[in-house]
């Protein structure tokens, strides 16, 4: 096991970084330092969830508050729950300690020491930071119930976008909001930085935590779901077209899920039968329109906004659904139905499909097209520029 004082080292050599502040978050989180519930932050890599962790650290005494990035490589070959126990023997016990432990899905069997500690002391918090959806491990989610409270972080949304780039809400359709991303000069930069994200998702998130030997079919996977936003495509077919079993393409849709790529947006129906049968597969969007543009050849704005969209009311709405029959309505969330077009020329269709959909669901009334440009109100249906949208 790794000794005190190289542990020390590691810590003391850590640089708490300086970054425009994540304002939306720190004003949800901070409150929570104050209580005994342990804090867990969680989004996709790189989207800016250490930087909100130091923005949170610098709030705080600098004695007795230790920050642990375990995706150091000088931690690789001590990744034990005994590594847990010597970070433990830095504190002083006599006062109160905030442990900031980033990356900790990598100790397996950490649920249980944090409970054990959770349960034990009273002077000690703990924020965890990881790139998994399910940070708690299915086997023991239970573990922490009733005492946890998590945040999920998303790259900058565009309200966020402005306070970091003068750039216009085209680079942002185009190179989503990783921060990094957002910050660097020139389009070849930008392009680097995410296909690097991709890689390292892949490596750490995917082929490392279930030991994968063939990242191939993987990969192709992955690079079919960020090429074709808005996908709506079972397991089974999905299967097929790349002659996998179909329980193969279930396991890696949720292993992709899983590293917040991408999100899956279900068919909307009062029916819980309905709304999972075969013949209603569920739309799936990438988690950033950055994403997106590196994996394809051909631009097309009208598949930007409506990610850039979906991106939006994951973040802002309690359910997010889409709905088809003859016609299609792109999203109904919050009671509203919500359709999105590129073009200046409004299309007739774009409009019917309201009418069909509200003759079935007649008590959903709030309906909303968003396009380029184009604000108001006409027979009842509310029109909204996607930069107004996303600027909310």
């Amino acid at each position: 096991m790794i000794s005190t004082k190289e542990l020390q080292k590691i810590i003391k050599s850590t640089k708490i970084l300086d970054s425009i502040p994540r304002n939306k978050y720190l004003k949800e989180i901070k409150p929570w330092l104050n209580k005994k519930e342990i804090i867990i932050i969680k989004g996709i890599r790189r989207c800016g969830k250490t930087h909100i962790i130091h923005q949170l650290i610098k709030t705080l005494p600098k004695k007795n508050t230790f920050y642990i990035n375990f995706d150091d490589f000088r931690f690789d070959e001590y990744l034990r729950v005994e590594l847990l126990e010597k970070i433990m023997e830095l504190r002083d016990k006599t006062k109160p300690v905030y442990f900031f432990l980033d990356e900790i899905q990598r100790i397996k069997g950490f649920e249980k020491w944090l409970r054990t500690y959770y349960d034990r002391e009273e002077n000690i918090k703990f924020i965890i930071g990881g790139s998994n959806i399910s940070l708690l491990t299915p086997k023991l989610s239970t573990v922490l119930t009733g005492r946890n409270i998590t945040f999920e972080i998303y790259p900058l949304n565009y309200k966020e976008f402005k306070t970091f780039s003068k750039e216009p809400i085209d680079s942002y359709l185009k190179f989503g909001g990783f921060p990094e991303v957002v910050l660097a000069k020139d389009e070849t930069t930008k392009r680097r930085r995410l296909e690097q994200y991709i890689d390292d998702i892949v490596t750490k998130d995917i082929l490392e935590k279930y030991e994968l030997s063939n990242a191939s079919q993987l990969k192709a996977l992955i690079k079919f779901f960020l090429n074709n936003p808005g996908i709506k495509i079972s397991a089974n077919k999905l299967g097929k077209q790349l002659s996998i079993h179909k329980d193969t393409a279930q396991k890696y849709i949720e292993y992709i899920k899983d590293t917040f790529l991408i999100f899956e947006v279900p068919y909307f129906s009062y029916s819980a039968k309905v709304k999972y049968i075969g013949a209603q597969a569920p739309k799936y969007y990438c988690i950033d329109n950055g994403l997106h543009t590196i994996t394809t050849t051909k631009e097309n704005k009208g598949t930007l906004l409506e990610n850039a969209v979906a991106i939006k009311l994951l973040q802002t709405s309690k359910e997010l659904f889409y709905w088809q029959d003859i016609a299609e309505i792109d999203f109904v969330a919050d009671e509203t139905a919500i359709q999105i077009t590129s073009t200046k020329n409004i299309p007739r269709r774009e409009l019917d499909a309201f009418k069909e959909f509200t003759n079935k669901h007649k008590q959903i009334t709030n309906q909303v097209l968003i396009s380029q440009e184009k604000e108001g109100e006409e027979n009842n249906i509310r029109f909204i520029s996607v930069e107004s949208f996303l600027s909310k």
